[in-house]
């Protein structure tokens, strides 16, 4: 006999409970167990179905046809035999709705539409404006998500749900962008609400780089992983937790806040949320950019070229001994972070993504000082997805979100 899932012992469970509560109940999540399967094994039969969840081949076909009626479900045809009649194959029907994610970064908004399958069928970008007032962008990102949706000729009532990775600290219950200290105007944004005002759909707002973590894990190098981390190096500098398989968000939302932590050497001060953090002016873009001008004036080079944080990175990986004094003071700062985050958190990998965190010099000369280490020395990888990690999450929150009105 086979060996029965523990997600079918589970499944009994929970509809024991349901059975003590009336027969619509225990349908209902039948029929959504039935749908999970579906999707998990997709294609497959009848018998496949029953197999996996346990349930009677009778309360299966009563769930596959519920399925099909609303048209979750579709037949192929017919399978092939081991032996007897060959079965009848479903498939899940993956252009039953669809679901849209937004990414908002300094300068961008890029907007993205998938299928039920998560696989994306368009994407489009445009620019953020010279005045990113909340609903001057609230504006530009219903307009770039209606023209996408209409170019790829998907139904208003088709779209089931959007997630939009914002930056900044985030409030996800509320939909609340609390604060965004680089982007003038943005502090209590009830940016979720306002696009529910718009779209008619819901819509969930997280956090952007809590969706790079999520992107990561659902969809690049740390699938798998329970306990991982995602930093983010560009511009801003924060933290994507993924603690138990789940993002932490910890009771006010500022879990992996790390932009705020102090630097070595620096000056105590109280953390304000209007104001760039101290780990984030001294590593990101726009510090590195003016150390190497600095540096660039206490070693007689005051017209040496302005050059881009990302050049700068280049230099140093080419031997530049002024860019490499950069490298040196940055990936100090990072090391020290990730030994914090191992010590904490234990985790076994951490992940790098952003203009500068996916830079190859950075991640050398932050593993070479980790190595000194005799612990608090986790796994440290460049981001698969690169710049997509962001809007692959808040895809993959879509389609959580949209997994919860099917069937």
């Amino acid at each position: 006999m086979p060996t029965q899932s523990p997600f079918s012992r589970v499944e009994r469970g929970v509809n024991l409970i349901a059975a003590s509560r009336g027969p619509a109940v225990l349908r209902d999540i039948n029929v959504r167990t039935v749908l999970h399967l579906l999707r998990v094994h997709n294609p497959c039969s009848c018998s496949d179905l029953a197999r996996y969840s346990g349930l009677s081949v009778p309360t299966v076909a009563s769930s596959v046809a519920r399925l099909e009626q609303i048209g979750l479900a579709k037949r192929l045809g017919k399978g092939s035999s081991s032996g007897g009649r060959p079965p009848h194959l479903l498939r899940f029907n993956e252009t039953y709705g669809y679901v849209a994610g937004i990414d908002i970064s300094a300068n961008l908004i890029r907007v993205g539409i998938a299928d039920l399958s998560g696989e994306l069928l368009g994407e489009s970008t445009g620019e953020m404006g010279e005045k990113p007032w909340p609903m001057a962008v609230v504006e530009r990102m219903v307009a770039l998500l209606t023209a996408l949706r209409e170019e790829l000729r998907i139904p208003a009532k088709r779209l089931l749900a959007v997630g939009v990775a914002a930056p900044g600290i985030t409030d996800v219950d509320a939909g609340m962008v609390v604060s965004v200290p680089s982007m003038q105007g943005w502090e209590n944004v009830p940016l979720g609400p306002l696009l529910v005002e718009k779209l008619r759909v819901p819509v969930i707002v997280e956090n952007d780089v809590n969706l790079a973590a999520l992107g990561e894990h659902s969809y690049g190098i740390a699938q798998g992983e329970k306990n991982f981390v995602f930093v983010h190096i560009g511009r801003g500098v924060g933290a994507g937790l993924i603690i138990n398989g789940q993002v932490h968000h910890g009771p006010e939302w500022t879990a992996g806040e790390i932009g705020y932590l102090l630097v070595s050497g620096g000056s105590v001060q109280p953390i304000r949320k209007s104001q760039v953090g101290a780990l984030e002016a001294a590593i990101g873009t726009t510090g590195i950019e003016r150390q190497w001008r600095e540096l660039a004036a206490q070693n007689g080079h005051a017209g040496l070229e302005d050059l881009s944080s990302g050049e700068i990175l280049d230099r140093a990986a080419q031997g530049d001994l002024l860019a490499q004094k950069i490298v040196d003071r940055i990936s100090d700062c990072v090391a020290m972070v990730c030994s914090y985050l191992s010590l904490i958190l234990n985790c076994s990998l951490i992940v790098f993504g952003g203009e500068l965190g996916m830079h190859p010099a950075l991640l050398q000369a932050t593993s070479a000082r980790l190595e000194e280490h005799d612990f608090a020395h986790p796994r440290l990888a460049i981001t698969q997805l690169g710049t997509n990690a962001q809007l692959k999450g808040a895809l993959r929150l879509a389609l959580q979100s949209a997994d919860s009105v099917l069937a």
